[in-house]
């Protein structure tokens, strides 16, 4: 009775040990596609030194950060949507789904590994990457002068992380909900449902606009009422909604842990 209490009290420790295990388990896997997105980044900046015989040596920031950044938000993506194959895999699932820890510790562990600790993985790996071009530049135009890190802090790199964070809930989701390809499934799950929004959000428009007449002429243009809708707002928005979507992986994860 007294084990029992214990489990089903919250642990940072046992949330620990879960975030170990999802690393453990998939390490190799994530390891090998860090260092293939880290060598396909650098084969960018190095086909255009070896076409220029090194006459033109591109920088970090102008080249690569761009494409970097790209590849930590689909690459995180990629990861969240596969971070719960165990509970869909029938050889794998009772060793999950019977491990000492609350579902609410098994979300968070699961949480914590795709956001804080792939993003502070990812930051660090860019940094490197950019220290080692950076060099490499550095040594062929004999010059430090222009020597630059890759700065995680700088506002569009903050903006990007912001924005990952956003949309990784919904590949959270995704990721307990759909058994199998859950990256494309979720991918074409929001895609249909943004469609269905805008045909709504149109044919509501439309009656509304079609009940008038004479005088008064309803023209939208999506450029139009972007300003009605401040930042701030839409950022406030998209938090509600990813709480609501992380509240609906909390409660799958529960429903297929009770099942």
């Amino acid at each position: 009775m007294q084990s029992s209490k214990t489990v089903s009290s919250f642990s940072l420790n046992r949330v620990k040990l879960l975030a170990m295990r999802f690393f453990l388990l998939n390490q190799k896997t994530w390891l090998v596609g860090l260092l293939g997105i880290a060598a396909l980044l650098f084969t960018m900046w190095l086909i255009p030194v070896i076409i220029t015989s090194g006459d033109s040596v591109p920088s970090f920031s102008m080249l690569l950060q761009g494409p970097a950044m790209l590849a930590y938000v689909v690459g995180g993506l990629a990861i969240t949507s596969r971070i719960f194959h165990e509970v869909h895999s029938p050889t794998t699932c009772y060793q999950f789904l019977t491990l000492p820890a609350t579902t609410f510790e098994k979300f968070g562990a699961a949480w914590f590994v795709t956001t804080i600790g792939y993003t502070l993985s990812a930051m660090l790996a860019i940094v490197l990457l950019s220290f080692s071009v950076e060099v490499l530049s550095a040594l062929i135009k004999g010059s430090w002068a222009q020597f630059s890190l890759f700065n995680p802090l700088q506002a569009d790199v903050l903006k990007s992380i912001s924005s990952y964070l956003m949309y990784q809930s919904i590949f959270m989701l995704g990721a307990i909900y759909f058994v199998k390809n859950n990256f494309l499934k979720t991918v074409l799950a929001y895609i249909l449902i943004v469609i269905g929004v805008l045909i709504t959000v149109g044919l509501v428009l439309l009656i509304f606009g079609l009940s008038y007449q004479g005088d008064v002429s309803f023209n939208v243009q999506l450029e139009g009422i972007s300003w009605l809708v401040p930042e701030s707002l839409q950022f406030v928005a998209w938090f509600i909604f990813s709480i609501i979507l992380l509240l609906l992986t909390y409660l799958q994860l529960k429903r297929t842990q009770v099942a």
